[in-house]
């Protein structure tokens, strides 16, 4: 996500090497902005750079209309290991800096056993993040000193993350992070994130 020339959520970054060994934790989905099952990436690579485990269907769908675009995509990369499919729904609004997310983590197959899910938003590190009383909101100001609010119906958390940027170096940064627990029905998680 970015604004007025400003990014705000983003993803871990990416050493710039191109012959070494970049660090793995960089491929992990958990160094991602995205919705993640009982801490296993989305897709595996090997010690060959071969894939081992790689969603098989990834859909993607948009409607865009006069005052909001709508994206909806979903993948079933945890398919095989978990039986489950994850969705993400977008609407961003063309009128006001709005984004409404719905993330859906839906069953294909009865499994009784409680799977823990992180649903993850890594913020810029001259990013500043304070959690409300309440913990389903977050109140977010960027380094040009604009106000936005990340709101959910789950409880919420801070947590430490890291960013590198182009010259490779590494700075602490925050993420926020929504958790629970999925079993056989369809868990649906709402937020949104919003300028004030």
């Amino acid at each position: 996500l970015s604004s007025k020339k400003e990014k705000i959520i983003t993803n871990c970054g990416s050493l710039n090497k191109i012959y070494d060994d970049k660090p793995n934790y960089l491929r992990f989905s958990a160094a991602h902005s995205t919705i993640i099952l009982n801490n296993t990436n989305i897709s595996e690579l090997d010690y060959k750079k071969s894939y081992t485990r790689i969603p098989k269907n990834i859909n993607y769908q948009n409607k865009d209309e006069e005052n909001q675009l709508t994206l909806i995509c979903s993948h079933d990369g945890y398919k095989e290991n978990y039986k489950k499919i994850v969705k993400r729904k977008l609407t961003i609004s063309k009128i006001k800096n709005t984004i409404i997310g719905q993330d859906s983590i839906m069953p294909i197959k009865l499994n009784s056993k409680k799977i823990l899910f992180n649903i993850r938003f890594h913020l810029m590190p001259d990013i500043q993040s304070s959690l409300t009383n309440s913990k389903k909101k977050i109140i977010i100001k960027t380094k040009n000193q604009n106000t936005w609010v990340f709101e959910s119906e789950n409880d919420l958390t801070i947590d430490e993350s890291i960013f590198i940027d182009l010259n490779d170096k590494i700075q602490q940064s925050k993420q926020i992070v929504i958790n629970g627990f999925v079993e056989d029905s369809i868990k649906v998680i709402n937020w949104s994130i919003k300028e004030l």
